[in-house]
């Protein structure tokens, strides 16, 4: 092909629909974007609210604006009144049938608005989804924004969002394919990232993976075990007999926790950059 077709084929490729072309800039500052969209303009998102509802309706159009399938799946919040709440599935075919799962908590606490924690986790999400076609994961991938994870609000004993994740994961008969499901949790600020488990060491194909996705992305990357059975939406897939890990702050060190001050002017665009370096070069691998 001469350079001036292959040049305007590409072009064509790039306008196709489903597929989100974006300078280097851009794609940088999607995640924080959207993270920002989360905290500032919708604001505190408990579960069962109006405004998780229009948080995860947010996160919806901007799966299928990516070019993603998705689907909301409903349920209940106990000790809510009528309340309901809901995780926003986003799904990618890969070449290969082996399935990966990031997620996010879009919940937060009434007190405050939940930039860091978790607007964070899901922007960075948003700026995946963007990036799928080019990233050209090897297994499938599924991006979901869950909901009622906050345990202190809910007052259950699970993460109601990734309980109910679990249960569609097996309803698809897709538990022995899924490679790990990996939450983004509180990665909107510092430079450096824990990564946490609870499992007493590093498994080659899980938190291994991981933690060299960590060093291919120039992203500081260090793992350490869960106290107990673990406090993010991780928690529920171990427990269910399949892997899962998640990405926090280092340390956990965040003095506006659960807290008003939690504002999107707490978000830095660096940390949701290199949050999300890390997880493209998750999605590259086997």
């Amino acid at each position: 092909m001469k350079p001036r077709l292959a040049a305007l084929a590409a072009a064509a490729a790039l306008a196709a629909p489903g597929f989100a072309a974006e300078s280097t800039a851009s794609r940088d500052a999607t995640a924080y974007r959207a993270a920002v969209h989360l905290a500032r303009d919708i604001g505190s998102r408990p579960a069962g609210s109006r405004a998780e509802l229009r948080a995860h309706r947010y996160v919806k159009r901007r799966f299928e604006r990516s070019g993603l399938e998705t689907k909301l799946i409903r349920f209940r919040v106990p000790n809510r009144g009528r309340g309901w709440s809901r995780d926003v599935v986003g799904a990618y075919d890969g070449p290969h049938r082996c399935l990966k799962i990031l997620m996010g908590h879009t919940d937060s606490v009434p007190a405050g608005p939940g930039a860091v924690d978790n607007a964070s986790g899901v922007g960075t999400l948003v700026g995946l989804a963007r990036r799928l076609r080019a990233i050209d994961p090897y297994c499938d991938v599924w991006l979901v924004a869950t909901g009622a994870e906050e345990r202190p609000y809910t007052g259950q004993p699970d993460h109601l969002g990734a309980r109910r994740l679990v249960k569609y994961v097996r309803q698809q008969d897709s538990a022995r394919r899924l490679r790990y499901a990996f939450a983004l949790d509180m990665v909107g600020r510092g430079g450096r990232f824990q990564l946490r488990s609870p499992r007493g060491a590093p498994r080659p194909r899980v938190e291994g993976q991981v933690l060299a996705a960590g060093r291919r992305s120039g992203v500081t990357l260090r793992w350490a075990p869960d106290s107990g059975t673990g406090n993010s939406d991780h928690r529920e897939f171990e427990l269910a007999g399949m892997p899962g890990l998640v990405m926090e702050l280092w340390h956990g060190l965040e003095p506006c926790y659960h807290s008003a001050c939690d504002t999107w002017r707490r978000l830095k665009r660096r940390s949701l950059k290199r949050a999300q370096r890390v997880a493209e070069e998750v999605l590259r691998r086997r």
